[in-house]
């Protein structure tokens, strides 16, 4: 009988350690809602006690990141975050009020990631002119450490 029971213990040792999820190869990113957020939306109570920034379980990524006041992406995935490869980066295009040029900017996924499915990207400081300014047209495109793109959504107006 404790030969059955060790056997046993043993398979469900083994089935649990062989049950990690791979990392995904593909991702879709199915919904994006741009948005103008200020300073003050970003604060928690802890900040108000420590001083420093609390971002909770949120991906938050900005173009400067000292500056928090912007207008901001909030890229929704079908996957969590943390199941993506290591080295996974964002490249956003922007055509904004600031300039007639694109603006192209890469954010990289911090190395600790989060279970969720969203991520904050924001065009913040210098990047960003007003709250009452939309920009024009967008296209993100999420790439592997090694290039490969995972997902990519972009607006109507980047179509025409």
């Amino acid at each position: 009988m404790r030969i059955l029971l060790l056997a046993l213990l043993s398979l469900l040792c083994i089935s649990c350690a062989s049950n990690e999820k791979a990392r995904v190869t593909e991702v879709n990113i199915v919904d994006i809602k741009p948005r103008y957020i200020d300073d003050e939306s970003f604060k928690r109570v802890s900040e108000y006690l420590t001083g420093k920034e609390n971002r909770g379980k949120r991906i938050i990524m900005r173009t400067d990141a000292s500056q928090r006041n912007g207008f901001y992406f909030v890229l929704i995935l079908d996957e969590k975050i943390r199941d993506l490869p290591a080295g996974t980066y964002i490249e956003g295009e922007f055509y904004t009020p600031k300039s007639k040029d694109k603006q192209v900017h890469s954010f990289n996924l911090p190395a600790k990631l989060s279970r969720s499915k969203e991520i904050f990207i924001g065009l913040t400081g210098e990047d960003w002119i007003s709250e009452d300014d939309v920009p024009a047209a967008w296209h993100f495109t999420i790439k592997s450490s090694n290039g490969d793109v995972l997902a990519t959504r972009k607006s109507y107006l980047w179509s025409i």
